[in-house]
């Protein structure tokens, strides 16, 4: 990324419970190991994120940057999240969801009612990925309304590893990623992560 640049990634969605927050401090924790000073925002009345920023802070560690040039919000999953000021000026707009059709009904709702400068920003990420053929069904649903709109794309998502991700948000006084991780983990979180970096050069230096 370039350094001499301010970024501004939204992680949202018109969905709620599908993995916001875990996604926002895993991206995070990516971003720290790789050398790169963050800014957080948690702009969720849940407050998930800055709970696990307040329990980072309690062992030890310190996340957020003030100064960061990148600053990463976790937004509400709420209707009207895509008029939310973070949102429209956001560089690149995440967006996790989990493939069952009746979620998708409203991510897909949601993506329609954005403005085509809004979608060409969008990723999607499938996450708490099963092989069942609902998901299938779902997965295929929003790449539809995808192909119809010619803008936004789907990139590589998260499996449903429980054991592994959501008890992130725990707080640790050691960064995710300088710990023994299991080699799939690994390889399937660097390759979302790279994946979500190579869409923001593209959006921002094109």
């Amino acid at each position: 990324m370039n350094t001499e640049k301010n970024y501004l990634i939204a992680v949202t969605g018109d969905k709620g419970g599908v993995g916001k927050s875990t996604l926002t401090a895993l991206f995070v924790e990516w971003l720290l190991f790789k050398g790169h000073r963050v800014r957080v925002i948690d702009a969720d009345p849940n407050q998930t994120t800055q709970t696990w920023l307040d329990k980072c802070a309690e062992k030890g560690r310190t996340i957020s940057s003030a100064h960061a040039k990148l600053t990463l919000v976790d937004t509400a999953g709420t209707s009207g999240a895509s008029l939310n000021k973070y949102i429209i000026n956001a560089d690149l707009i995440l967006v996790p969801f989990k493939p069952h059709v009746a979620d998708l009904e409203v991510i897909a709702g949601w993506f329609y009612s954005l403005k085509e400068s809004m979608q060409t920003r969008v990723r999607f990420i499938p996450n708490m990925l099963t092989r069942t053929k609902e998901q299938g069904v779902g997965y295929q649903q929003l790449s539809e309304a995808i192909r119809e709109e010619g803008k936004g794309e789907i990139i590589s998502g998260l499996r449903e590893r429980n054991a592994v991700y959501p008890p992130l948000l725990n707080g640790s006084a050691k960064n995710f990623f300088a710990g023994k991780l299991n080699l799939n983990t690994r390889k399937e979180t660097e390759a979302l992560f790279q994946h979500i970096a190579a869409s923001l050069r593209e959006l921002t230096w094109s």
